[in-house]
């Protein structure tokens, strides 16, 4: 299946890109993440989608923490980056339990008085996730851009614009072309790894009764997501939601503006 997209937005611009580093669980597995310091004690959180992992996200990672807006970590979902060979068939709490661990390890690091969680596609998904979460409550806001939601919120495209081939089980395959493959790349997602990364279904019921701010970017030319269906189901819901001309569904974070003036 052909893409809708080009994958050469995916370029990561390495002058900008944070150096990789590691933490070990209490459950003593080893994971990773990238840190990009500002003189703030706001810390953003910022989650990357399938697919990629946290590089992609350095531009916009950069541009907040340049402008002195907030310090922003860009975590590497488990089975991503430095832990990219441990299995994803998890429990249902494993990667809030891993979200949990991070916190531990940087509140050793470093000074935070706010803490922003935010991600993109299915990091989006994520953070609206811990959004209604008891992990949650630690949180002061939380950000989304073009957040994958599950099927029954009918929000995203039917062919998901040939990135993601869905199976029958509920794992998906990622449509990653041979040309740009590195060896770097997951591919393939469990059921068990999507489940734990989903909102629950009775998200919206649940942001109504948040009272905390939650905004929601998604690009007008996504090809993965519906953007207009989103704006249905958020709108009078979070706190803001923008639908943004020129931007699609990597480009709404490749380009920093408008993204990072949510922050």
């Amino acid at each position: 299946m052909k893409l809708a997209f080009d994958l050469r937005d995916f370029k990561i611009p390495v002058d900008h890109l944070a150096p990789q580093e590691i933490f070990r669980t209490r459950q003593g597995d080893t994971l990773s993440y990238r840190y990009y310091p500002a003189w703030s004690e706001d810390l953003v959180i910022l989650y990357h989608g399938v697919g990629g992992d946290s590089r992609y996200l350095c531009s916009l990672a950069a541009a907040i923490a340049q402008a002195g807006t907030a310090q922003v970590v860009t975590p590497d979902f488990r089975g991503h980056g430095a832990s990219l060979q441990l299995s994803d068939k998890i429990s249902p709490s494993q990667l809030e339990i891993d979200l949990e661990e991070l916190l531990i390890h940087l509140k050793m690091k470093m000074s935070a008085r706010r803490l922003i969680l935010a991600g993109h596609s299915l990091g989006g998904g994520f953070a609206l996730r811990v959004a209604v979460s008891d992990v949650g409550q630690q949180f002061s806001k939380f950000v989304a851009f073009a957040p994958y939601l599950p099927e029954s919120f009918h929000a995203m495209r039917e062919d998901f614009g040939g990135w993601i081939l869905p199976n029958d089980d509920g794992s998906f395959a990622v449509n990653y072309p041979e040309a740009f493959k590195t060896g770097d790349e997951k591919t393939f997602y469990s059921a068990e790894f999507v489940q734990a990364a989903v909102v629950p279904e009775d998200l919206i019921a649940k942001l109504k009764s948040l009272g905390k701010p939650v905004e929601i970017l998604t690009g007008a030319k996504d090809e993965v997501v519906l953007p207009e269906r989103q704006r249905s189901l958020f709108e009078n819901i979070v706190s803001k939601i923008f639908i943004v001309e020129d931007r699609n569904h990597i480009t709404v974070v490749s380009k920093v503006e408008p993204a990072a003036s949510l922050f």
